[in-house]
């Protein structure tokens, strides 16, 4: 799965990289450093004429939703049902979107103990997760644009850490694809584990909880495993 990531590059190299056509001034963006679900992320839509950058809610609101709560159940869609589910077949077809990213976190686990580790791309200042996106209307009449990662198996360097992985997209010909093919197919082939090389170390625990966001968590830490009783 992924459940949270990291944005820490600037907005100019964001717009760059994606060629989005985008009027900076007013566009409150932050790096962050411990994304979690429900909070209000960058994505990119394309239009008939450029690409779009926009906030979305992290968290599928399908527009069918009765309830906004549905989202947080919703921060992820596997790439084997995304085109049968309910809940994400519409936006698949018709909302498809990237998720910038320069690392995510997965955590695993050591003498009862659970440790975080980010996972880079080595070669990218900031690449993308294959997303989807809705639009839902809320009782009082507002418009609500959330989106989901798209989730595949992992890779061979991933799977000691978890068995499943963000979809990552590398490259503008990917980036094109998947924003503007209708071919299902096509579709179904990038949704796939990422093929190249990741970079992955330990970080402090502090990234387990959600309110801390502050640079030093992608810093890397040794890891101290702690027993007891305490051999002599």
């Amino acid at each position: 799965m992924c459940g949270r990531f990291t944005l820490t590059v600037e907005l100019s190299s964001i717009i760059k990289v994606f060629q989005v056509q985008k009027d900076n001034s007013g566009f409150a963006y932050n790096k962050r450093y411990n994304i979690a679900p429900g909070r209000n992320i960058l994505a990119i839509t394309q239009t008939e004429e450029n690409r779009e950058i926009s906030f979305m809610r992290w968290g599928l609101i399908p527009h069918w939703a009765k309830d906004i709560s549905i989202g947080n159940r919703l921060i992820n869609a596997r790439a084997e049902t995304v085109m049968q589910k309910p809940s994400f077949k519409q936006s698949f077809l018709h909302h498809r979107c990237l998720i910038p990213a320069d690392g995510f976190y997965e955590w695993t686990k050591q003498a009862d103990q659970k440790f975080p580790r980010r996972i880079t791309l080595p070669d990218q200042e900031v690449f993308a997760f294959a997303g989807i996106w809705a639009m839902w209307r809320s009782p009082q009449g507002q418009d609500i644009h959330s989106c989901s990662i798209i989730t595949c198996v992992a890779n061979a360097q991933m799977k000691d850490i978890h068995n499943r992985m963000p979809v990552i997209l590398a490259g503008e010909k990917a980036y094109h694809t998947w924003l503007t093919s209708d071919n299902t197919a096509v579709l179904k082939e990038l949704m796939q584990p990422f093929d190249g090389p990741i970079v992955v170390y330990p970080v402090s625990k502090q990234v387990n909880s959600p309110s801390n966001d502050f640079p030093s968590l992608i810093d890397e830490k040794i890891i101290y495993i702690r027993t007891w009783p305490e051999p002599y």
